[in-house]
């Protein structure tokens, strides 16, 4: 938790503690399982499955990618977003409406649903660029809210640390958000490690101070929050009550599907009498099968076929599906599955009722605000104040 906004020691090295690191980790980590990455996230199942199934006695794929991380993503990014929405303004609507347009406010709210579930926090930024009001979302790997005195209820404000290149040179960003303005601070970098602050920010098209207090005084950057506890500042992830029971679907699929690849050419056994001799080799085979010999005197051949006690896993991976509907708060209809073709529309909203809850707790807690004051200041930035800002979900 940082409680001011110097952020780097006497070493240039950025202060930030463990419980930052570890949420930077985790947002990697979730960003993985968004993209179906699942070599690093998994990395433990896939050499389990290695070690059972080598790859050189089998041609099965090693890892079956059930990506059931970015259905439910899709799936609660589709439920708010998909609907009618508006945004009313007590006066100057079509100013709105111009910076909506121009900024394609919808694709920013999207991406922002999309950032509030698989990492639990998503950010709405406002800036302005050539005179030209500008709304964008900032993924929250480079936020760091700053606390009065280590309060949670106490915002003193943001920082953002970005990545910038140039002249075949790293540098990192360091963007400092105020009530009313803003600091930017580059520093030079070698290996990840800081090595200078760069005297003059103007040459990457900076201000060193940045005020805008006399248009708006307050914050541009605005949080949205998925569930979150008393005693924590972030949000959580749609994925952390769920990655367990993913991992063992994929797991359990994927060696079944091993199983059925391995006993996908059947094999023959007989006696040795059912084989012909190879006057080549020596050898006595079954012409074009793979043939066990078993004992002598006649015995007929006959196919070797695997008992895949295909009911039990079925029950199995079910009984892992309806605990990720559990933990999820989705039905399986959620993604299109036993949907009746006559089904009404109260019906579905009543099988999507936990899901629609969930969505209307993240709207009232954070979305909605968040979303009032992105518009209040764009069009605090457009010369526009005072208005009232309403937001209608159908």
């Amino acid at each position: 938790m940082l409680t001011t906004f110097d952020i780097t020691d006497d070493f240039k090295k950025f202060k930030w503690d463990c419980t930052d690191i570890e949420r930077f980790q985790n947002y990697e980590r979730y960003r993985d399982l968004y993209r179906s990455n699942f070599a690093k996230p998994f990395r433990g199942v896939i050499n389990k499955l290695l070690k059972r199934y080598p790859l050189q006695k089998t041609t099965a794929q090693t890892l079956v990618e059930v990506n059931l991380f970015k259905a439910l993503t899709d799936f609660y990014k589709y439920l708010v977003t998909n609907n009618d929405f508006k945004i009313e303004i007590s006066s100057s609507q079509k100013v709105w409406d111009e910076i909506a347009r121009e900024n394609n406010f919808i694709t920013v709210l999207k991406e922002v649903c999309i950032d509030n579930s698989r990492f639990g926090d998503a950010l709405f930024k406002v800036a302005v660029k050539n005179g030209r009001v500008k709304i964008f979302s900032i993924c929250p790997d480079c936020w760091l809210p700053v606390f009065n005195n280590g309060d949670l209820n106490d915002l003193a404000g943001h920082i953002l640390v970005f990545d910038l290149f140039k002249d075949g040179k790293c540098f990192k960003h360091i963007e400092k958000i105020h009530k009313g303005y803003i600091e930017n601070e580059v520093w030079e970098t070698a290996n990840g490690n800081l090595i200078r602050q760069v005297a003059d920010v103007t040459g990457f098209g900076l201000k060193p101070l940045d005020d805008f207090s006399d248009r708006w005084n307050d914050f541009v950057l605005f949080p949205v929050k998925n569930s979150t506890e008393s005693d924590s500042f972030f949000g959580e992830s749609d994925y952390k009550s769920c990655e367990s029971v993913i991992e063992e679907i994929m797991l359990t699929i994927s060696q079944n599907s091993k199983i059925i690849n391995r006993h996908a050419n059947p094999k023959l056994a007989g006696s040795i009498e059912n084989t012909e001799l190879n006057p080549q080799t020596g050898e006595r085979v079954f012409p074009n099968s793979d043939f066990i010999t078993v004992g002598k005197d006649g015995t007929k051949p006959e196919y070797i076929t695997a008992d895949l006690q295909a009911d039990a896993i079925k029950n199995h991976i079910d009984l892992l599906l309806q605990f990720f509907y559990m933990l999820t708060k989705t039905p399986p209809q959620a993604y299109g599955i036993d949907l009746e073709p006559n089904m009404s529309g109260e019906s579905l909203k009543q099988i999507l009722a936990s899901a629609a809850a969930k969505v209307d707790d993240i709207r009232s807690v954070s979305l909605n605000n968040a979303i009032i004051k992105t518009v209040e200041c764009a069009l605090a930035f457009s010369n526009v104040k005072n208005v009232d800002v309403n937001i209608i979900w159908s």
